[in-house]
């Protein structure tokens, strides 16, 4: 299975500031001292082995992930990394119509639909997209979004054929080589994570959910719906004081996303939906911590890799 991460943070689009970029710039220039920088080859070797905090910007585009088993495109929810996915769509045959792929919807707060106004893709006469999610009413949320008082262009302007899928949730349903489990996660309004197979390996999506309580009892059913996961993905928006200061606000913490892998028995761990305020140095450090945590839970030796999932990350499971 093929992931690519066209969007990663929570809640709102979010532009790296020109103070976050002139702190990488220091990093990297006190780095570089005594280096002959007049030398493009000292200069691109310095470049190449620089950390992969100083090399890739976390990045700021609200929630969307490419999936593909194959041939098959599989789309995971429409925040504004959806813009970017569908312009690399363009250049990959569908500006000329007649391609289609399948999008799965985990809830239709804005930062998870906000990109779907601007998916090129959807105005190309002869695409095709079928929207899956537990909701019976996505067709319409989705024209809501684009009523003229919120955006300039309605839905029926797309050129594209749009189709709408209700699936139940706690039931697999097969969508091409994928086998897919819909789950109530715990986040305000109705919001459901994603178990991912296709027969060779496993993705399981868990952005926007809270878990308020740690005993076994309590986390049983979200343990076992990560069980032995090949990536988990995970609602890692906010340090512990945060989200003890945020109740029901419907995320969660590194930690714990350490903890449920440990207990799942994970094999990666992304953390995911960052906090629009949480720079890229907080963000890192957060993959820290949970890293030392699984390190001594497994006393020393982890066998669950931490990643800190950023816009434009691709991964093979």
């Amino acid at each position: 299975m093929y992931i690519k991460f066209w969007g990663t943070r929570g809640s709102i689009p979010t532009a790296l500031s020109s103070r976050a970029l002139k702190r990488k710039y220091r990093q990297v220039l006190t780095g570089a001292a005594g280096l002959d920088l007049t030398n493009k080859t000292v200069v691109d070797r310095y470049l190449d082995q620089l950390p992969l905090p100083l090399q890739q910007p976390v990045g700021g585009n609200t929630t969307c992930l490419e999936i593909r088993s194959g041939d098959q495109l599989l789309i995971l929810d429409a925040g504004s990394g959806l813009r970017l996915l569908g312009l690399d769509l363009l250049d990959k045959g569908f500006a000329g119509g007649h391609h289609q792929a399948d999008i799965l919807i985990t809830h239709t707060h804005w930062d998870h639909i906000q990109g779907f106004p601007f998916f090129s893709p959807a105005f190309v006469p002869g695409n095709r997209f079928t929207f899956y999610s537990p909701f019976d009413d996505l067709a319409e949320r989705l024209v809501q979004q684009q009523h003229v008082n919120y955006f300039p262009v309605p839905v029926n302007y797309m050129s594209a054929k749009l189709d709408f899928v209700q699936i139940k949730s706690n039931e697999w349903f097969a969508l091409g080589k994928f086998r897919i489990y819909p789950m109530r996660l715990s986040h305000p309004g109705l919001t459901y994570g994603y178990r991912i197979e296709d027969g060779r390996s496993c993705l399981v999506i868990a952005t926007d959910s809270e878990y308020k309580r740690v005993d076994p009892n309590s986390t049983e059913a979200f343990v076992e719906f990560f069980r032995e996961a090949d990536l988990l993905v995970f609602d890692a928006q906010y340090s512990l004081s945060e989200a003890l200061d945020k109740p029901d606000w419907g995320h969660s913490t590194a930690m714990m996303g350490a903890e449920l892998a440990h207990r799942a028995q994970a094999k990666r761990l992304a953390l995911f939906h960052h906090d629009p305020t949480s720079t890229d140095e907080k963000i890192w450090s957060a993959r820290e911590q949970a890293e030392a945590y699984l390190m001594r839970r497994h006393n020393g030796r982890s066998t669950c890799e931490v990643l800190v999932a950023y816009d434009g990350l691709t991964l093979e499971v």
